[in-house]
């Protein structure tokens, strides 16, 4: 995946909330320079889609007053995880991270709304999937849904959250799917049709876990079914672009009883 995610600037009449702050201070600095030309002076909101280094560790490039959202699932697994994964992704990009700055936020359960001004963000956690504390961001009046990496656009699924599976991460779509979102803005891949999107996530997941367990149902060995199931995954889904951690979900299903 690529470590310069889209960052999406919803702009109202009276205030404004941007998703993620890009990789460190420099990669906020930037997107701060746009918030105030297309929105001089307004007061300026952050929420974080989750804890990675590429989407919240750049609160110090955003201006004093800008006022942090974060559910509390998503910020105490930041507080747990966080030295990993800086650590990891240090090592291509430590100067843009020689001072991350994750921000002291104010926390909420599992769900904001924030009144932007004649435009509404529902903040909300729907359940684990990339990581524990996924968050995505809905605007009713666009029927918009920034999805952060729980939804891509023809790119499979990185799983990197702890334990969790393809079951967990597919409940969680069937939980957010009924918005039927116009529009599905990802963090690293192109903005799509918000339902095809989330309908073909769904499709992905359900053929992963069905490949995997009739894998394991034929006696193959772990290893010999992710490779079966990796080859009939790219056949079913030949235009999307192949992750090598989709391997570890596989392996999560395989090792998980039926």
């Amino acid at each position: 995946m690529s470590t310069k995610p889209n960052i999406p600037i919803i702009v109202g009449k009276k205030a404004v909330l941007v998703v993620d702050t890009g990789l460190g201070n420099p990669a906020a600095h930037v997107i701060a320079e746009e918030v105030e030309r297309l929105a001089p002076g307004k007061p300026l909101y952050l929420t974080t889609t989750h804890f990675h280094p590429e989407h919240a560790a750049g609160f110090g490039g955003f201006p004093s007053g800008t006022k942090l959202l974060r559910p509390s699932i998503q910020e105490n697994e930041l507080n747990a995880d966080k030295g990993r994964m800086l650590e990891r992704f240090r090592i291509h990009n430590a100067e843009a991270l020689s001072k991350a700055d994750y921000g002291k936020p104010e926390l909420f359960k599992n769900e904001k709304t924030l009144d932007l001004g004649d435009v509404h963000a529902r903040i909300f956690w729907a359940g684990p999937a990339h990581t524990y504390g996924d968050t995505l961001v809905y605007v009713p009046e666009d029927r918009a849904l920034v999805t952060g990496d729980v939804v891509q656009n023809l790119a499979t699924p990185t799983f990197l959250g702890g334990n969790i599976g393809p079951e967990e991460w597919l409940h969680t779509l069937q939980i957010f799917a009924p918005l039927k979102p116009k529009l599905v803005i990802p963090d690293h891949s192109p903005p799509g049709p918000g339902e095809k999107l989330i309908s073909d996530e769904e499709a992905f997941m359900m053929a992963l876990i069905t490949k995997t367990h009739e894998a394991k149902k034929s006696s193959l060995s772990e290893d010999d079914s992710v490779e079966k199931v990796t080859t009939a995954l790219h056949a079913q889904f030949p235009d999307w672009i192949m992750n090598p951690l989709t391997k570890d979900g596989i392996r999560r299903v395989w090792k998980r009883k039926a």
